[in-house]
């Protein structure tokens, strides 16, 4: 790094200028800004903001901040453990660093961290675009993934608000699927509890997890549970959109989680998701759909979007890049991590922690 920088720690200090200089990110004004750092990184159940890293001139040139990485805390579990994983978020430079080695800078002090605390991982749900650059600076890349997209005119959603779309009974299971715009945290986490392991790291869904995802102040989120005759919990869905957006606007909605007991109850909440979630596109991750959802989904008209290998078709996919910070021993339970395989993704979105 030239003299003429320096690397910092993230304080209180820091969030005026830091919510000024992510504005271009995040674009919640300063309040909204200062809600989604404290969530972020201070309401977080997992880690607080130890490993964020600011790059500010030099003082001779008013210590003006320069770039920012993000760290947060993602929880996982795997046959009976749990591991906290941090993941990098939240990366903006200034226009004049932009192309400078700044970026990396920043992520390598990052990595120093990490390893001084024996954390052997550093995860990125990010953008695609910069694979490249990221691989050749010891990343991995463990996977991109498929989405499904629906396409909608922009009158063709229900135009009531959510939580006054009428429950309803669904043509495969019969169950009644009943819209909130708050978290049922009972009927999650009684679904969750019952969802078989299959020896693969998974998001661990509990309601400390539930309660946190659910306060982003940016985010508006959409949910449907399922339930019996008897009232039991049979399943749920959650829908995001950006919190900054119109329902009219550009950005899109995305399932970023559906979990359900059987493939019946599966299809018809994404069915009743995909007909009556606001916005002009709907996105899905395909990676673990039922075939029965899958179905839905082509009957409905989505388009089913695979990775190609090529990076500038897959940018818009999901894709996970992982590095190694250094950091020995390993767990045993972490030593495969750089294998899709390894992964279940049915409770993770980048969206969803944006």
């Amino acid at each position: 790094m030239g003299a003429e920088l320096t690397l910092t720690d993230c304080t209180p200090a820091d969030h005026a200028e830091i919510c000024a200089l992510q504005e271009g990110l995040w674009a919640g004004g300063p309040a909204g800004n200062q809600a989604y750092l404290e969530w972020k990184y201070h309401a977080n159940p997992y880690l607080d903001e130890r490993y964020t890293v600011l790059a500010r001139s030099a003082p001779a040139d008013g210590s003006q901040l320069l770039g920012m990485v993000g760290v947060f805390g993602s929880s996982w579990e795997r046959n009976g453990r749990r591991f906290t994983l941090p993941c990098l978020t939240d990366t903006i430079i200034t226009s004049e660093h932009r192309n400078s080695p700044l970026f990396h800078e920043m992520v390598d002090e990052v990595l120093a961290r990490l390893r001084r605390d024996g954390i052997p991982w550093l995860l990125d749900f990010g953008d695609q675009g910069t694979v490249p650059a990221m691989l050749f600076r010891g990343w991995r890349q463990v996977g991109v993934w498929g989405q499904s997209v629906l396409t909608r005119p922009a009158d063709a959603w229900h135009r009531k608000p959510w939580d006054e779309v009428p429950a309803t009974r669904g043509a495969r299971s019969g169950a009644l699927l009943t819209p909130s715009r708050t978290p049922d945290l009972d009927a999650m986490t009684e679904v969750v509890r019952d969802v078989p392991a299959d020896g693969r790291l998974r998001v661990a869904r509990d309601r400390a997890y539930f309660h946190w995802r659910a306060a982003h102040p940016l985010a508006t989120y959409y949910y449907l549970v399922a339930r019996s005759e008897t009232g039991r919990a049979e399943g749920y869905l959650v829908g995001h959109r950006s919190g900054v957006d119109t329902d009219q606007g550009p950005t899109p909605t995305t399932v970023v989680e559906c979990e359900a007991r059987t493939p019946e109850i599966h299809a018809d909440l994404i069915r009743l998701a995909h007909e009556a979630l606001p916005g002009t596109r709907v996105l899905m991750w395909t990676r673990d759909l039922t075939e029965a959802a899958a179905a839905v989904l082509a009957d409905m008209g989505a388009a089913f979007i695979e990775p190609t290998g090529r990076p500038t078709q897959d940018r818009p996919l999901p894709s996970l890049l992982i590095r190694d910070t250094g950091a020995r021993p390993v767990s045993a339970a972490l030593a495969d991590v750089d294998g899709l395989d390894a992964w279940d993704f049915r409770g993770v979105s980048g969206r969803g922690w944006r």
